[in-house]
């Protein structure tokens, strides 16, 4: 099983002639970002941006140098690029403006079920100690990671893990048919459950509408009227929906 996640690697040009004391910029931090639309059509590419990194050392300008042929993946490039936070190039002891070409690759990695279902423990604890709304958002990434993995009909063996982190009422939706179909929606399901107070609720509750637009329609072509009505009714019970 795959998911989707955010390679990036750096190639570093400075922008101005040579000379011998010069230090290029190097990544401190960045945040990355990957479109849910993108992780649901299973886009892969690579966007190549240049960014103006400037004397205290954030992007202060981002442009695309050669397309990855998607939209969606452009459009994330670029909003990647400018969360990123170097320190500065330095000539001769001064910080200056530098030009970095930076290549940003959306591909597929492995998903370890078993390091999936830790991350998802230890921070499950975290939000119970201290109701760490970051924590909460961190959590809903996490699952995130399960419901966009590629997946095909007959491959069920993530259910097993779905169903081990869901609350009881989220898991009562699929009884009698966690052999039949992917839960992941249970995921959404969860956190609205189990955090119906927080941001990240509301957040999953309106990615959940999104979610169930294409999610119907696959459940309609790959099980029978009877079953595919039986669970979107019961997804809805679950979240008064």
């Amino acid at each position: 099983m795959k998911y989707l996640v955010i390679l990036v690697l750096f190639f570093l040009t400075l922008s101005c002639t040579a000379k011998r004391d010069v230090f290029v910029p190097v990544l401190l931090d960045y945040e990355l970002y990957y479109p849910d639309e993108a992780r649901r059509q299973g886009i892969e590419g690579t966007v190549h941006v240049r960014v103006l990194v400037n004397r205290s050392g954030k992007a202060e300008d981002v442009a695309i140098a050669k397309s990855s042929g998607s939209p969606l993946l452009d459009s994330a490039g670029v909003r990647t690029a400018k969360t990123f936070e170097f320190s500065p190039a330095v000539m001769d002891e001064k910080a200056m403006k530098s030009w970095v070409m930076v290549p940003i690759e959306f591909t597929f990695q492995e998903i370890n079920y078993e390091e999936w279902l830790t991350e998802v423990e230890i921070t499950r604890r975290r939000i119970e100690k201290t109701y760490d709304k970051d924590a909460i958002e961190e959590l809903y990434e996490l699952y995130k990671q399960m419901i966009f993995s590629p997946w095909e009909a007959q491959d069920l063996e993530f259910n097993y893990y779905v169903k081990e982190v869901v609350v009881k009422r989220a898991a009562a939706v699929w009884k009698g048919y966690w052999s039949a179909y992917p839960a992941r929606v249970l995921l959404f399901v969860d956190i609205i459950n189990r955090y119906p107070d927080s941001f990240t609720a509301l957040k999953a509750r309106a990615d959940l509408g999104d979610f169930l637009q294409t999610e119907q329609i696959t459940m309609r072509h790959t099980l029978d009227p009877a079953t595919s009505d039986t669970l979107i009714n019961r997804i809805k019970e679950a979240i008064d929906y």
